[in-house]
């Protein structure tokens, strides 16, 4: 009988100098291209923006709720003046607030949201205010008729609950938040990551859109409506036929 051949292992009898040198060489060059790859990639991305959520901070804030167009907290404790604070639940869904309490001084406790201008909170709880003092948004300004392409978004995430809360990464979130009845924006194209290109999403009577518009959230459309001011904060109002998908 022959003998068997013995078994081969091919690192046991080590690796010649070029073999080693050729490996090392490539692994190097390896690493240092995925680095390079992710700083580029990472450059390239579009900035999330400069929304905050700190929710291991509780505040109390207080001032007048109006029910609509979504519910919000009007008040001057926030600093820069008259601002409207959109009160919205802890997830995906609005709150339901008491009759008793709108339309007179509360007190409301909760999260801050905050982007720019713009300030939502997830609310605690809302109590009447020991010393109540109606606050009043004052006369609307309308600033005409515009013609904006840009991207419908649901205003809790683009505020600052997610980052970033724009984009085709962000439409299955952002649907889910509309379908909640979180309060509409809409961001103008190329300014979605600025702090102030943002204006609340309303139909042309100014209330809140109905679950027809679920469909184009989050998609690029082109929309003709009025930019109209209250209390700062600047919507945009525009008839459903008037927004077209691109």
């Amino acid at each position: 009988m022959k003998p068997e051949a013995p078994f081969f292992v091919g690192w046991q009898g080590g690796m010649t100098q070029p073999t080693r040198r050729a490996l090392l060489t490539g692994g190097a060059g390896l690493v240092a291209g995925a680095g390079a790859l992710g700083l580029g990639l990472g450059a390239a991305s579009p900035h999330p923006g400069p929304g905050v959520w700190d929710q291991g901070k509780k505040v109390a804030v207080t001032g007048t709720i109006y029910p609509e167009p979504y519910v919000h907290l009007l008040t001057e404790d926030l600093g820069s003046g008259l601002r409207p604070v959109f009160l919205v639940g802890a997830g995906k869904d609005r709150i339901d607030v008491r009759p008793a309490l709108t339309f007179t001084g509360a007190a409301v406790t909760g999260t801050l949201i905050e982007r720019g201008e713009h300030a939502m909170m997830a609310v605690d709880g809302i109590y009447p205010d020991p010393a109540p003092g109606r606050v009043r948004a004052g006369p609307e300004k309308d600033f005409g008729e515009v013609v904006i392409t840009g991207e419908i978004l649901d205003a809790k995430c683009w505020f600052g609950a997610m980052r970033p809360g724009h984009g085709k990464t962000h439409k299955a979130c952002a649907a889910l938040c509309a379908k909640g009845g979180l309060p509409l924006a809409f961001c103008e194209t190329g300014r979605c990551s600025d702090g102030k290109g943002a204006l609340l999403f309303l139909n042309a009577r100014g209330k809140a859109f109905g679950p027809e518009i679920l469909p184009l959230v989050a998609d690029p459309v082109m929309v003709r409506g009025r930019i109209v001011e209250v209390a700062g904060l600047r919507q945009m109002r525009a008839a459903f036929g008037d927004v077209r998908r691109l």
